[in-house]
């Protein structure tokens, strides 16, 4: 329950500090150079640095949970970011979201909350060998520089929603190093400098940083965030099953509810990206017709 809870605030602290650092972000040009300038850009505005102090901080509180509490159950809880980074974007924007946007959020969030219910999963409690993690990084590497090779190619949508993903994934990864290296760790910092997991935390950080902020340039918060919501606890799932030895509950009828958990958060992710496409194209035309932008229906 105390994981939960914390869970919970790192959460809202979380969503509150992207709603923030998109809102800086996607005032910068697009070609006004690469991801670089970006970032140089970014670091010169107070209200981006007092909300990357916000992240850190729902980070600190993301790492406790984990540290009380199992990857699987944290994770899922993790995600309702998206709830209150939605909340907080439409009160920011002073605009109304459209209804299905929030119903398609609740599918993402309550078909994790449904996957973690039905499929009762746990993990082993214990680290994986070396071997294992770098076969996991065999393939979660190659997909990531994909993903990302592919968005920097396109604009719009396309762009903002496949870097939350190649970002989401990375963010999973880092949240699975983070509790091998909390389950590692052992008398203080200083004695872990040498642990290549501390490393594996701050790379994949660092470039799933750099991917969410690039999101965060290319579209509005309900275009780049669900997908960097969603999928870390997603890959941390998998992760945590096939790398760390955890389990998922998939016998009997309990494997047809976990099949629909999976659809739910697919197709709430689906619904999403749709609707924040359409009402970013609404937005862009309003802006170009000096009108007052207004919500897009269902």
């Amino acid at each position: 329950m105390l994981a939960i809870l914390i869970a919970l605030v790192s959460a809202a602290i979380t969503g509150w500090g992207s709603v923030a650092q998109q809102r800086v972000a996607s005032s910068v040009p697009l070609e006004n150079g690469g991801t670089i300038h970006l970032i140089g850009q970014l670091v010169r505005h107070p209200l981006w640095l007092i909300a990357f102090g916000a992240n850190m901080v729902g980070f600190a509180t993301h790492t406790w949970a984990l540290d009380v509490g199992s990857l699987l159950v944290v994770e899922p809880v993790i995600s309702t970011t998206l709830l209150f980074a939605l909340a907080f974007g439409a009160i920011w924007s002073r605009e109304r979201l459209p209804a299905t946007i929030w119903v398609a959020a609740l599918f993402l969030v309550g078909g994790l909350a449904a996957f973690l219910d039905f499929g009762n999963p746990t993990d082993a409690g214990d680290d994986a060998s070396n071997l294992a993690w770098f076969m996991a990084s065999l393939v979660i590497v190659p997909i990531v520089v994909l993903v990302a090779w592919w968005a920097y190619r396109r604009t719009g949508p396309a762009r903002a929603i496949a870097l939350g993903v190649a970002s989401g994934i990375l963010f999973g990864a880092q949240a699975s190093f983070l509790k091998s290296f909390t389950i590692s760790f052992g008398d203080g910092l200083l004695q872990e400098i040498g642990n290549w997991r501390l490393y594996a935390v701050v790379t994949c950080g660092i470039a799933a940083f750099v991917l969410q902020q690039a999101a965060f340039q290319a579209g509005s918060i309900t275009l780049s965030l669900p997908a960097t919501v969603v999928l870390p606890p997603i890959t941390a799932s998998f992760i945590a099953i096939f790398v760390m030895g955890g389990t998922v509950d998939v016998g009997g009828w309990r494997g047809f509810a976990v099949a629909g958990a999976v659809v739910a958060m697919l197709a709430g992710l689906v619904v999403i990206a749709r609707q924040a496409a359409r009402l970013e194209a609404a937005r862009s035309a309003d802006a170009a017709s000096g009108a007052t932008p207004q919500p897009v229906s269902p």
